[in-house]
């Protein structure tokens, strides 16, 4: 398989990957404290791109791989039940949390401890005061004032309290995860036709929860 047809692959895979993760473990998160569900999900999605930038070596491929999970998060919009912002809204974050990892991921691929939990949480603290500035704009736009806009402390605790449990999070999982991969050093080739079966997957499971 040539180069090209690789990166694409990888890209649809990781991309799907993280499309069933937020469908389904985004899902069983609404049952559990909010500050938890919160804290959860950026540390999923930062291993797995960590994971994805190994194979292929590429910064870009992190924001389409990013691109490719808001796609699939997309199809909540064709699905009357939902709220149009409860649908873009995740699709927004998805975005930002790949576009933090991709600034950070040269630092995350060292070596040193230190290094990579600094990395991780100022990509857990950056993406959501992106958010936070979205929904500023939001507001301005629609006139509705999310419940993080609300005041110092809500802000306060939902871009820095929790970006900091989130960040600690996902240098656990990270570690975690590498001391698997190396105990466990299985390498499984990417196929078109999993990565293909995968989209098609994850578009279905997120139409259906």
């Amino acid at each position: 398989m040539n180069h090209k047809k690789q990166l694409f692959t990888t890209i649809l895979f990781y991309g799907s990957l993280w499309g069933i993760l937020e469908a389904t473990l985004g899902y069983l998160l609404h049952f559990v404290p909010s500050f938890l569900a919160g804290a959860i999900m950026f540390p999923v999605a930062s291993v797995l791109l960590f994971k994805a930038y190994q194979r292929t070596n590429s910064k870009g491929s992190l924001l389409a791989i990013g691109l490719v999970a808001a796609l699939i998060k997309s199809v909540n919009l064709i699905m009357p039940q939902y709220n149009l912002w409860k649908s873009i809204n995740p699709m927004v974050s998805i975005v930002f949390e790949s576009l933090m990892v991709f600034a950070v991921i040269a630092v995350l691929d060292k070596k040193t401890l230190i290094a990579r939990a600094g990395a991780l949480f100022a990509a857990s603290i950056g993406w959501r005061v992106l958010y936070l500035g979205y929904m500023g704009g939001q507001y301005a736009l629609t006139g509705f004032l999310a419940n993080h806009l609300k005041s110092f402390d809500a802000a306060f605790g939902f871009a820095v309290i929790e970006g900091v449990a989130s960040g600690a999070l996902a240098l656990g999982l990270l570690i975690l995860v590498q001391t698997l991969t190396r105990k466990l050093p299985v390498d499984i080739p990417i196929k078109p036709t999993f990565a293909g079966l995968l989209m098609a997957v994850a578009l279905v499971v997120t139409r259906l929860l």
